[in-house]
């Protein structure tokens, strides 16, 4: 069995990683580091409990299903999508069935290209197309600004306005870009940012996948402050406070806010754990690199 990239080449399953929570051995993610008040969305199964892991609409007929990991990979999304695309619709939340959705056919970013499932690094992915695409949800309570990120992403190119945003966290539409915390990346310059002063980096030369940690911590609290790591130890950025006081009420994945400000990005994982939990980063970002092969 095989499973195609964007251009519709074949790719055998062996190559894709797939033993197991991590592939290469590593274990459930979630199973080995709880994330039990955030939320966590991947295109792999990142639980032993989990099953379904995203819901597609096929573009012949705009009929929809859910996927568990495994059927992503094996071709049963390939057969679902014939020989037309597949457009993500909700992404299931793996820790607290808080789902990013995009009801909007237009807006919702793309699964299966051409009858092929598309693939960076081997791997699925979803792409948002820099112009309108994204999945969202404003949370049901508020959170405090404290958080650990982590996230498997690709800058693919320019998007409208270059903003080439992944991610905002922010208060709720109307007012998306109320004390915001969001990240900004067009593949060479990178940007946190957040009410206060913002964490940037520009980076010598490119690479095409990234896997990117964040830590945002309130100015009353003590150790390194906010951070930012771009594959594990390129790029480090630490000793910010680029955080407010405005809670988070919403989760945008593609674009800063709800409504605005899109990136032209691949993403594959998206891992957020709030408040300032003392956790394993360094093991967490062992356990996905050892399935996504980044660094």
């Amino acid at each position: 069995m095989a499973v195609g990239n964007s251009m519709g080449i074949g790719i055998p399953m062996v190559n894709l990683g797939l033993g197991g929570g991590g592939g290469g051995g590593a274990g459930f993610l979630l199973d080995d580091y709880p994330n039990t008040i955030g939320h966590s969305y991947s295109l792999r199964k990142l639980s032993s409990t989990v099953t379904k892991v995203v819901r597609v609409r096929r573009n012949s007929d705009n009929t929809e299903q859910d996927f568990t990991a495994t059927e992503i990979t094996d071709g049963t999304l390939a057969s679902f999508c014939g020989v037309g695309d597949g457009f993500v619709t909700k992404w299931y939340d793996q820790s607290n069935a808080i789902d990013v959705q995009n009801i909007t056919a237009l807006q919702q970013p793309k699964i299966v290209s051409g009858g092929s499932v598309i693939l960076e690094n081997g791997k699925p992915c979803m792409e948002f197309d820099g112009v309108d695409d994204s999945l969202n949800f404003p949370l049901a309570v508020p959170f405090p600004v404290q958080y650990y990120l982590f996230a498997v992403n690709t800058y693919v190119s320019a998007s409208l306005g270059s903003d080439g945003y992944m991610y905002g966290l922010s208060a709720p539409f109307p007012s998306p870009f109320t004390g915001p915390n969001s990240f900004r990346w067009d593949g060479l310059q990178g940007k946190l940012q957040g009410s206060g002063a913002d964490l940037s980096f520009t980076q010598p030369g490119t690479f095409s996948q990234s896997l990117y940690y964040a830590r945002q911590v309130a100015t009353t609290l003590p150790g390194t402050g906010s951070q930012i790591k771009i594959n594990e130890t390129q790029h480090p950025i630490l000793g910010g406070t680029n955080i407010g006081t405005t809670n988070i009420n919403t989760i945008a994945l593609g674009e800063k806010g709800p409504g605005g400000e899109n990136g032209n990005i691949k993403l594959q994982e998206f891992i957020l754990y709030f408040a300032d939990p003392i956790i394993n980063e360094t093991a967490i970002q062992s356990n996905i690199n050892t399935h996504y092969s980044i660094y």
